[in-house]
């Protein structure tokens, strides 16, 4: 069960773009009729017909939007919230890349001359860097995005984490970050498909949400 609780968190700010491609995403999955109800749940009819501005600035858009957003999606697909949600953190990405494809600052170039297992690594650290970057840049705001290299997967920690902002559960509820890291995954390694967990998170008291991402392709 998904509570509410007080978080300071719910005050940072998200970018338009972000906030953009995730609504984006989420009318592509449910259609447009089953995006207003997600929206009118969430509390965000403001947002029906009248997305943000593709721009990767802050302009009023907080995590509590974003985490209202999730927790209606969750809402809304019940038992099968997790697949759904995981499908709509992958298509923000995939609008992320195709409307702005120099964010993640990996030339197809450059990948081609690299193994696997570094093209993934690559990918979890300059998803990390465009948001600490972000963050400084146009907030003048520190956050922790953290990548580590284990001797058969990765961890990407994130304290600030916007799916769960505000919020306590049972199990972990951020399918839609899970989400984007197994798309920016995807992408940089020309469809290889590796395992992807949440092992920890906020809405169940860590200090983290940490992603656990395999090393070796699933599907080859």
């Amino acid at each position: 069960m998904i509570k509410e609780r007080p978080d300071p968190m719910l005050e940072l700010p998200i970018a338009d773009a972000h906030m953009r491609w995730a609504l984006e995403a989420v009318e592509e999955v449910a259609g447009e009729k089953g995006m207003a109800v997600i929206l009118r749940q969430a509390g965000l009819g403001h947002f029906i017909g009248n997305y943000p501005p593709n721009e990767l600035v802050f302009a009023g858009r907080t995590f509590a939007e974003y985490a209202a957003l999730n927790r209606a999606i969750l809402d809304f697909y019940g038992r099968a919230a997790g697949s759904f949600a995981r499908r709509i953190g992958r298509l923000s990405t995939k609008n992320m890349i195709e409307q702005q494809d120099d964010l993640l600052g990996l030339q197809a170039l450059a990948l081609r001359a690299m193994g696997t297992e570094l093209r993934v690594k690559l990918s979890l650290m300059s998803s990390a860097r465009l948001f600490i970057n972000l963050y400084k840049k146009e907030g003048d705001i520190q956050i922790t995005h953290v990548v580590e290299d284990h001797s058969d997967h990765f961890t990407y920690s994130l304290r600030e984490c916007p799916c769960c902002a505000g919020m306590t559960a049972d199990r972990p509820i951020c399918a839609m970050w899970l989400g984007v890291l197994y798309e920016g995954g995807i992408y940089v390694t020309g469809g290889k498909v590796f395992e992807y967990q949440e092992i920890a998170c906020r809405a169940l008291g860590d200090e983290f949400c940490t992603f656990k991402v395999g090393k070796v392709p699933v599907n080859v």
